[in-house]
């Protein structure tokens, strides 16, 4: 017998065995006495009654006697003959009988033998002297039970035991009594017992068929597990030499226990002399729940990649990729583990994307022509009074006034001109124009450079310079102040400047130089996908700076904390029409760590809307009790809206699933995010869910305006569904849908059509949005028919069939 079927014996069989016989133990120990008991005990109770009723017959003839109805001898003769002939019991044959306290047989309707006969030393078949018990019993208690042997009602040829209640009469000195044959109770339980004794034997030959069929199976699994054990050992040696001769820190891990580490992985531990982790559980090595991380993985051809805390590291605790491929089956728990140090690797790489878009912006800025800064002039002739030439700057809200002599420019009056020339020379104060006016003009043609002209500024040392056209008219004036202000807007600049406000009016002021920036760079790029992250990352370091002056208003948060944004801003997809959409996550759950967060919220929400960024409709704000909570909280309110999806709240939820940690401890959003997508990993079908309120997004081209923003929300969804499902972590559309193209899931030829019907929309909503700003209008996602040129009239027409045969895709993706 082996060890496998010893454990089976032990552990099932023996109490499988012993709990059947604590059964029968108890149901013939316990249960039947119990209920032989209770039976003999309703018998006495039926009996007493009876006898009670007997003796009420008794008394009622006694009755009738002392009302002088009947003299002694004629109501004891009737009483006698009405109990005599009462009957009880189903064949109406057990009956009463009735003694003096003298032993003389007064009635007995089976024995007239007995009548009238002396009763002492009377004794049934087993010597009982039942009578005089009887008549003992009730000169002591006046009643009670006797037992004996007694002929079977009325057959003479069969003695039976019997039960009898006996009640004394002392008025007329008798006893009366009947009784209850105990062989009715012993059939009864003799019956019971074979019952039960069937039924025992029937849950016997049941167990001992389950347990049959048990060992049966668990030898099968055994004999299946000892040889997937094998394939496993196999497949590990292959593995191990593999492993060794990787160039990357590499681990096997089975069970949850790792088996083999190479060196390259083993040098980059903090480990004393001789020391190995070989035997340890995989928890030693990283801080996330290995359980949770793999519980996706079920393809051997699958490589998944996770964001890591090596711990015991010579660095630390320091941040790692772990790709993770299975080996064999995932039932038996063995995976490769490839680590990857990439955190300085990271570090320089978003460095360098920031200072390549900081260039880019500059560059971009500088390199717009002059034309697009151009402003209106005023003009005047040359015998102008000076003090008429002030009014005139003042009524056109300009530093600068043209001077013309038959139509042509001959001179400029600026402010700097006034200050100098009258106000320090007060004789020149009555005089025309051409007194103090600066000549010759400088000028500088609308097409050239904006960087030409900060070099024609420097080079002339003038204020303001006229733009010309191609044919040499003065078409208006730029000004120094106009392009210093240029360069003031380069992201880097703008950046410090948030960061050193102190104040909210200063970030507001700031806040209203966006749209100024965004028009110098949308005017000179086609990377419309650069313009959102821009916006994005203005809003960014304003929550960030508004965050810290709330925390120095109120104090310092009691536990870490994220403060997170959604949607647009999530995706770095923001345009100048953007309301607030964030959250907080906090890491532990008080009533008191809940106060402060919600008071932070609500000051930085404030403060957020008095900027600019104004309040969300539908109140999906952190200063919200709904959504400032702690991790655990967040955890189980995915995990309502992915197990237990409703249409509703999917459709509202659909935002949260793009989530960006704008400040605070990251490492709250990145626990959230894995948690959310072990649980889709678990529940797929809510795919069909996310995938059905993504189709109800379907846009229309109507007249007399269309919505850019409803064209743009099925083919976001769509990324977000498709990304989701994949696993793949990125929240911007276009990283989405260059890592599902090189995943192999979305075709090239799908993936451009996309990225071009997304370009063409966000470039044409921003575009429509900045022409508000700069007319002095709130920006709007609606554009007016009217306002767009023919082919943009036809690409939304073709841009509307399109996104109809995107979202049938979508339905069979949800399936």
């Amino acid at each position: 017998m082996n060890n496998h079927n010893q454990r089976f014996i032990y552990s099932i069989v023996i109490p499988t065995i012993a709990a059947i016989a604590m059964f029968v133990v108890v149901l013939f120990v316990i249960i039947i006495p119990m209920f032989e008991r209770s039976m003999m005990d309703k018998k006495q109770e039926t009996i007493i009654e009876l006898t009670n009723a007997a003796w009420s017959v008794l008394a009622e003839y006694e009755q009738a006697h002392l009302n002088g109805e009947y003299s002694l001898e004629e109501a004891q003769q009737k009483a006698a003959d009405h109990i005599g002939n009462m009957r009880y019991g189903k064949e109406q044959k057990d009956y009463f009988w009735v003694i003096s306290e003298g032993l003389t047989m007064i009635m007995h309707p089976y024995r007239p033998d007995l009548l009238q006969t002396n009763l002492a030393g009377f004794t049934d078949d087993h010597e009982n002297k039942l009578f005089e018990n009887a008549a003992e019993l009730v000169a002591s208690e006046g009643e009670g039970i006797i037992r004996y042997y007694w002929q079977w009602k009325d057959d003479d040829t069969r003695v039976v035991p019997k039960l009898s209640y006996v009640k004394g009469f002392p008025q007329w000195q008798w006893i009366v009594g009947t009784g209850i044959y105990l062989d009715d109770v012993d059939a009864e339980i003799r019956n019971l017992k074979q019952r039960l004794l069937v039924i025992s034997l029937l849950i016997v030959g049941f167990t001992t068929l389950v347990l049959f069929y048990v060992l049966r199976q668990t030898n099968s699994i055994e004999q299946r597990r000892q040889l997937a054990e094998q394939q496993l050992k196999q497949s590990l040696q292959k593995y191990k030499s593999l492993v060794e001769a990787s160039s990357e820190g590499t681990l096997m891990v089975v069970n949850e226990k790792v088996v083999y580490a190479n060196s390259k992985f083993l040098d980059s531990l903090n480990l004393e002399p001789g020391h190995d982790i070989v035997g340890e559980d995989v928890s030693h090595v990283f801080s996330e729940d290995w359980q949770q991380l793999v519980s996706g993985i079920d393809d051997p051809k699958q490589t998944s990649s996770f964001e890591l805390k090596l711990l015991n590291a010579k660095a630390g605790r320091e941040t790692v990729v772990a790709s993770v491929s299975l080996v064999g089956e995932a039932a038996q728990g063995g995976y490769i583990v490839l680590v990857k140090k990439v955190t300085e690797q990271k570090r320089l790489r978003l460095d360098a994307e920031r200072f390549a878009d900081d260039i880019q912006l500059s560059l971009q800025m500088m390199n717009q022509p002059v034309n697009n800064l151009v402003r209106p002039n005023a003009y005047c002739s040359l015998n102008t009074h000076i003090t008429d030439a002030a009014q005139l700057m003042t009524d056109h809200k300009t530093k600068f006034v043209c001077v013309k002599s038959e139509n042509s420019v001959i001179g400029v009056v600026t402010d700097t001109d006034l200050r100098a020339r009258v106000l320090a020379q007060p004789q020149f104060s009555d005089r025309a124009v051409s007194y103090i006016m600066t000549s010759p003009i400088k000028t500088i043609n609308k097409d050239a450079l904006l960087f030409e002209a900060v070099l024609k500024f420097k080079k002339e040392h003038v204020s303001h310079l006229l733009v010309e056209n191609e044919v040499g008219q003065i078409v208006g004036h730029i000004s120094n102040q106009q392009c210093l202000e240029m360069q003031r807007n380069s992201l880097s600049y703008l950046m410090k400047e948030i960061e050193d406000c102190s104040v909210i009016e200063e970030l507001k002021r700031i806040y209203k130089r966006v749209p100024l920036l965004i028009q110098a760079v949308f005017t000179s790029t086609d990377n419309i996908n650069s313009v959102s992250r821009i916006i994005s990352s203005i809003a960014d370091a304003i929550s960030v700076r508004v965050i810290d002056l709330a925390q120095q208003q109120i104090g310092k948060p009691p536990c870490e904390f994220a403060f997170v944004v959604m949607g647009s801003e999530a995706r770095g997809e923001q345009t100048l029409k953007t309301d607030q959409d964030n959250a907080i996550i906090f890491e532990s759950d008080s009533p008191a760590y809940k106060d402060y967060f919600l008071k932070l919220a609500q000051i930085v929400n404030e403060n957020l809307h008095a900027i600019g960024y104004a309040r969300c409709n539908g109140d999906l704000m952190a200063g919200n009790p709904e959504w400032c909570n702690p991790l655990a909280f967040w955890k189980a309110q995915f995990d309502q809206w992915i197990v237990s999806p409703q249409p509703q709240t999917t459709l509202d939820s659909s935002i949260f699933f793009d989530m960006r940690t704008v400040y605070g401890e990251g490492q709250l959003l990145t626990e959230l995010q894995n948690h959310v997508q072990t649980t889709l990993d678990q529940n797929p079908g809510f795919f069909r869910h996310l995938a059905q309120a993504t189709l109800q997004s379907r846009p229309v081209f109507e007249k007399p305006r269309v919505d850019i923003k409803k064209f743009l929300v099925p083919i976001v969804g769509y990324l977000r569904v498709m990304a989701l499902r994949y696993r793949i972590a990125d929240a911007n559309s276009l990283l989405r849908l260059k890592q599902l193209t090189g995943y192999g899931i979305l075709a090239e030829d799908e993936a451009e059509e996309l990225e071009e019907m997304y370009k063409f929309l966000m470039h044409l909503r921003i575009k429509w949005q900045v022409t508000l700003i700069l007319d002095n209008d709130q920006p709007q996602n609606t554009i007016a028919v009217h306002n767009l040129t023919e082919i943009e009239r036809v690409t939304l027409e073709n841009i509307t069939q399109q996104i109809a045969r995107l979202l049938d895709r979508l339905k069979a993706v949800g399936n």
